[in-house]
């Protein structure tokens, strides 16, 4: 079977390029300078991913060193959906365009030019996924955010706060360690706090919103019926603790944290490397999970046809595998009506 989705050269460049930025923060050798050099010559967008890069880090000296490399200005084109606000924005942005001007003249002197300005405003920007898209992110503060399809949030900075606001989807982070600043997710009314850890949160077709700790250990809190930001005020108190190994459902009921072994935290988020993966879901509940990495609804016909238990791994999107399967497997044929509607039944 075929994945329908495939993360694009931006991502790959993007990841590739912070590893580059970590190397000239300890120095290049002669060999690796010559690496440095080809890897930029083989895709144009790398330049402009190295300088984005640099500039999410504050790290733009680094690449001072190296202005050669850029014999002329790359225009900066955004990856995801950016909304950097008013005038933190402006700052920022200003800011990083005038380093880069600097560097990129030819006559310019790397031993001279001047380190970055670093604001401390905050910053807020959105990103989000289309349906069988998912994407992985590297924030500001150096956590990593991956998004799964039809996902969106919100990342908001500032010297002492870090909030992500997840409106829609699933994500999964690895938060960046600093304990004086936790990292805060809010989904609906339920708050997820984290230093230096590593979590899963959904929002489910149903409204609750799921919580698995794959590393270290988040607190829950819940917030006031009239907050609008995630401030001390509103919070009810973070009263539920999850540590790795651990899930819990957040909805209307009080929450119940419960064991989850390696092994269904692996299906659950295999969803990362673009896979589902079932262990003898009735076909019903597969359809549905499948269901949200496509635009096609799937309807079925024969009511015993939804209890009919599902195995397999199958490449997220991947409609065309999925029905092949089930009319080996299961002797399950279908019918397409429309673009976007599929009818299982019984051959």
């Amino acid at each position: 079977m075929t994945n329908v989705y495939h993360l694009p050269e931006r991502v790959d460049a993007t990841a590739e390029a912070c590893d580059w930025l970590a190397r000239l923060e300890r120095g290049l050798s002669e060999e690796e300078h010559r690496d440095l050099r080809e890897w930029l010559a083989a895709q144009p967008k790398r330049a402009q991913a190295l300088i984005e890069a640099a500039n999410l880090w504050d790290r733009m000296e680094s690449l001072s060193r190296l202005a050669d490399l850029f014999p002329k200005p790359v225009r900066k084109r955004a990856h995801m959906v950016q909304r950097v606000l008013a005038l933190a924005a402006t700052i920022l942005l200003i800011a990083a365009a005038g380093i880069v001007a600097i560097m990129l003249r030819p006559e310019a002197d790397p031993g001279s030019l001047p380190a970055p300005t670093i604001a401390s405003v905050s910053q807020s920007q959105m990103y989000e996924t289309a349906v069988g898209e998912y994407s992985t992110i590297l924030l500001a503060d150096g956590s990593e955010l991956t998004l799964n399809t039809n996902s969106r949030v919100r990342a908001e900075f500032a010297e002492t706060t870090r909030t992500l606001r997840l409106e829609r989807g699933e994500i999964y982070v690895k938060v960046a360690h600093d304990e004086s600043r936790p990292l805060t997710v809010w989904a609906r009314d339920r708050l997820v706090r984290a230093v230096g850890t590593a979590f899963n949160v959904q929002i489910t077709a149903d409204e609750r919103v799921e919580v698995i700790v794959t590393d270290g250990k988040v607190l829950i809190g819940v917030l006031k019926a009239q907050a609008t930001s995630p401030g001390p005020a509103w919070i009810e108190g973070f009263n539920t603790s999850v540590a790795a190994g651990q899930r819990v459902v957040l909805g209307d009921q009080e929450p119940k944290v419960e064991e989850i072994d390696a092994e269904e935290i692996d299906v659950k988020l295999s969803w990362r490397e673009g896979n589902l993966i079932f262990h003898g879901e009735p076909l019903a509940d597969a359809l549905g999970e499948i269901g949200r990495y496509t635009h096609v609804t799937f309807v079925i016909r024969d009511e015993e046809l939804k209890t009919i238990r599902v195995a397999g791994l199958f490449k997220a999107g991947d409609v065309d595998g999925l029905l092949a399967t089930l009319r080996e497997n299961f002797n399950i044929s279908y019918e397409r009506i429309g673009a976007e509607k599929i009818v299982l039944k019984y051959e």
